[in-house]
């Protein structure tokens, strides 16, 4: 493994100027999540048009110059299926990446199959077979093995080329644009997953009184502090259910606060510390406790209607050789409906009238709400069958 493996700190400040000077760099992480309270980075794996490289975080002091260029303006980062390695950036450069690929994306917006695992997409091509017979391997544990450095680089090691060829696809089709769109919408996805009031997603809170939600709300933020400080998942701090069964029975003294199954056993020692979130909400004023949400009520003909769009929308995509599944969700055609036809356009405007997505939507989906095309059956023997009329 000598030259393959970085255990330095000299080695990966030489590997980053390389880097930089590249300005185009394939990028992978292998990590482990279940047992921590955001995923441990365990493997951090480079490839160039002219090296490649992994990198042992749990042996380098600081990793700080890499997230730098992956946040700056100058590096194209390609990397397949994103999400993870966006939060990384997030969490250690404060930034969102400028300039990151997701072939995996990039594949989506030239086919019908999204999304596709890497080992699928490095089959469709390139045509080649590789080997994954390391996905379930302890990332964490050292020392890694000659087979785990092997899997590791294969992970980068067709990213640039699938690129290259997928670039040369878009231009040609015009969709070079969507996808670098599609690039920073996902990104800015991501990075929203942790703001707002995450309170609010814990199982069955939406059932409570606005004083139990202020329950819930102080216990959550406990259980995150909680998490955070131990270094494992907010689960195993306080689990939603017990969270929910605290703000329902409103503990007034210690023993009240493990009185129920599954509050007795590993729990005693954070009793006072939940009683005290419990106080704390029962002193709120009235006027500040959270305000329920507002949940809107489909009307019957709401999912008739988008159902009637689902089909317009899945003729669409195999016009323009898409999945729909990239595209949108029934839960964004229930959106559209919502805002076109009952809300009055009224607030954000729908994904699907967004960006690329408009230009393969067009004014179809809405023109059909608006009663101004007709669609009928035109050739059961093509992919795209549909047919939409203009109605005077």
């Amino acid at each position: 493994m000598p030259g393959r493996l970085i255990t330095t700190q000299e080695a990966f400040d030489e590997l980053c100027d390389h880097l930089a000077e590249a300005g185009l760099v394939a990028f992978d992480t292998e990590f482990v999540s279940e047992s921590y309270y955001r995923p441990r980075l365990c493997l951090l794996q480079f490839a160039t048009k002219e090296r490649q490289a992994v990198v042992d975080p749990f042996e380098i002091e600081s990793l700080q110059r890499w997230w730098e260029l992956f946040a700056d303006d100058e590096t194209t980062i390609v990397a397949h299926g994103a999400r993870e390695e966006v939060r990384f950036c997030l969490h250690f450069a404060q930034s969102p990446p400028r300039k990151l690929v997701d072939v995996q994306v990039a594949e989506g917006l030239l086919s019908r199959g999204f999304p596709l695992s890497y080992k699928a997409l490095v089959q469709r091509v390139l045509n080649e077979r590789i080997d994954s017979n390391e996905t379930r391997t302890d990332w964490a544990r050292r020392p890694l093995t000659s087979r785990q450095i092997d899997y590791a680089l294969e992970d980068v090691e067709h990213l640039l080329i699938i690129w290259d060829q997928q670039q040369e696809a878009l231009t040609k089709s015009g969709r070079l644009d969507w996808a670098w769109d599609e690039f920073e919408r996902r990104s800015g996805v991501y990075a929203a997953e942790d703001d707002g009031e995450r309170w609010r997603k814990v199982s069955g809170v939406h059932r409570l009184s606005r004083r139990e939600m202020a329950i819930a709300r102080e216990l959550h933020e406990w259980r995150d502090e909680q998490a955070q400080n131990r270094d494992k998942p907010a689960r195993t701090v306080l689990r939603d259910d017990l969270i929910i069964d605290l703000a329902r029975r409103k503990p007034r003294k210690l023993p009240d606060v493990t009185a129920t199954r599954g509050m007795q056993r590993g729990h005693k020692r954070d009793a006072e510390q939940l009683l005290a979130c419990v106080q704390r909400a029962m002193e709120v004023p009235d006027k500040d406790c959270p305000q329920k949400s507002k949940k809107h009520r489909a009307a019957p003909q709401e999912d008739v209607l988008a159902k009637l769009l689902g089909i317009a929308l899945a003729d669409r995509c195999a016009e323009f050789g898409l999945s729909q599944s990239i595209i949108g969700s029934m839960s964004d055609l229930q959106e559209l409906v919502r805002w076109h036809a009952f809300d009055g356009r009224q607030g954000p405007t729908p994904v699907l009238l967004q960006g690329w997505r408009a230009e393969v939507c067009g004014n179809v989906l809405t023109d059909l709400l608006d009663g101004r095309v007709s669609m009928r059956v035109v050739d059961t023997q093509q992919e795209a069958p549909l047919t939409f009329e203009r109605v005077d």
